[in-house]
């Protein structure tokens, strides 16, 4: 045995000798170039190919070290794993550690992926100090597959980096800054946010469930059909108007469709925007999968002028003229633009929102298909959306309640015409008494339908409009304005006025 080391001992003498001694008499770039062939001979012979993925492409972040990771995390199964939350995140991904490797398979193709991390060397002076650990990825596949893997299965991780990335990402709320400089905030940004955190579902929507199954599908079949909008030369948008009381759900609405889609909220403030090529700057600045709400836009600026004469003179400046004097200069004609011209094909997957208390009061140029593509009318509380709500407040399931209990409620809740605000509110006072909750409400509903019954506004009775009715008329008045037929050479007015 004594004898096998000292043989051991001196053979790794022997190599340590032509080690030092190749080092001394070949040059640095002579033996670079033997190892490179070395490795290519050996590399004819096999069955893999190697690609790196860094960290850090030259001085920019390289996107795809991203996505890879963020993939990776959603299949890893290692015994070590890192975690890690970035900023704006509500939850925790993991990852693979420091030269842990992990193997996946997409159509048939397995492939290795190798998380590579080694000490870079001193840096010399540099405008950008680079991080002090060199990462990236290896990935190892089969020469075959390498058609395959290089286009199908890069773009596959990419996509689904991005639907990670999005869900466990925290929504955001924007508005329009309020600062000087035309619009932008102290940075330059014409957009500020916060955290979104409305809990507004459609679970929890106080509305008729089959109109909310209405309007998810829509909602669902719009987000999962690119390559639709794509085929027919369509932009990728879609226009909702909410319409209805005060009161009635219009902005948890808003809410709940932000939360079913995962989409962040822009809240444009009219009032805020000086002209149209400002409003064309804040549509430029909002980002995909994202919802464009302008609430209450009757009341916003004045896009009420049409109403005029056609022959009358359209004073200041143009139908979106502030009378008030503050300078805001937006024309009805950029509005128009804004949600359905040129601009609005800025990005992808947006979602227009308007509301407003009273459709009538809008120019039917906004109302029409394409910009406005679905309207909603927010009505009053119903009996289903009165058992939503009994079911939110007070925990109330299905026959929980008597019998004789919701007939009475069924049987008046449509006569009081209140709205699921005024009934939420009834309820939150006496949560803690449930039985003293359905008392009050049956009592405040039986008033106000004594009240409209006196006041002669009771829907349905002497051959008055029932709610459905008066629903299509509101929206036949704001659509066959005496002006209709006569919208697009008011258009061009508009237009060729804004120009002036």
């Amino acid at each position: 045995m004594k004898e096998y080391w000292t043989s051991l001992a001196s053979l790794l003498g022997v190599l340590a000798f032509f080690q030092t001694l190749m080092n001394t008499v070949l040059p640095p770039e002579l033996r670079y170039a033997s190892l490179k062939l070395i490795n290519r001979f050996f590399n004819l012979f096999s069955s893999f190919c190697y690609f790196d993925i860094t960290e850090i492409d030259g001085v920019n972040t390289n996107e795809l070290y991203n996505a890879v990771q963020l993939y990776l995390s959603s299949s890893v199964s290692s015994n070590r794993l890192s975690l890690t939350r970035a900023v704006n995140s509500s939850s925790v991904t993991f990852g693979l550690s420091s030269n842990d490797s992990i193997s996946d398979t997409f159509h048939s193709a397995t492939v290795l992926w190798e998380h590579v991390v080694t000490q870079r060397q001193n840096q010399t002076f540099a405008w950008r100090p680079m991080p002090e650990e060199k990462r990236g990825f290896t990935l190892r596949i089969k020469k075959k597959d390498k058609s395959l893997i290089l286009g199908s299965y890069l773009d596959h991780i990419v996509e689904r980096a991005e639907e990670i990335r999005r869900r466990n990402q925290d929504r955001l709320l924007y508005t329009n800054s309020r600062g000087g400089g035309g619009g932008m905030d102290g940075r330059g940004l014409p957009w500020e946010s916060v955290p979104f955190k409305h809990p507004s579902t459609f679970e929890t929507l106080a509305m008729d469930p089959e109109k909310k199954r209405e309007i998810m599908e829509d909602l669902k079949d719009f987000a999962e059909c690119q390559s639709f909008y794509k085929r027919t030369g369509r932009a990728w948008k879609r226009g909702y108007l909410l319409y209805g009381p005060p009161g009635t759900g219009k902005s948890s609405m808003i809410a709940a469709m932000a939360n079913y889609l995962g989409y962040d909220i822009y809240d444009l403030e009219l009032t805020e925007v000086k002209s149209n090529s400002e409003l064309r700057k804040l549509l430029m600045k909002t980002s995909s999968k994202s919802i464009i709400v302008i609430e209450d836009i009757d009341c916003s600026i004045n896009l009420t002028n049409r109403s005029k004469k056609f022959n009358e003179p359209l004073t200041g400046s143009g139908l979106g003229g502030d009378e008030s004097g503050n300078g805001n200069t937006i024309t009805l004609s950029g509005l128009l633009n804004f949600t359905d011209g040129l601009w609005s094909c800025c990005g992808s997957e947006r979602i227009f929102v308007f509301t407003t208390n009273h459709i009538e009061k809008l120019d039917p140029a906004l109302l029409r298909s394409g910009r406005m593509d679905m309207h909603v009318y927010m009505s009053y509380c119903t009996f289903p959306s009165l058992k939503i709500l009994l079911r939110n407040y007070l925990g109330y399931e299905e026959g929980d309640l008597s019998d004789g209990v919701l007939k009475e409620l069924e049987g008046v809740v449509e006569k009081a015409e209140i709205t699921p605000a005024d009934v939420s509110e009834v309820l939150i006072k006496n949560r803690r008494e449930k039985e003293r909750a359905v008392r009050e409400l049956l009592e405040e509903l039986r008033r106000r339908a004594e009240r409209n019954e006196k006041k002669g506004k009771l829907r349905g009775g002497n051959g008055s409009l029932t709610v459905a009715d008066d629903v299509e008329e509101q929206e036949k008045r704001a659509l066959d304005s005496p002006y209709a037929e006569e919208e697009e050479e008011i258009e061009d007015s508009i237009c060729k006025i804004s120009e002036d």
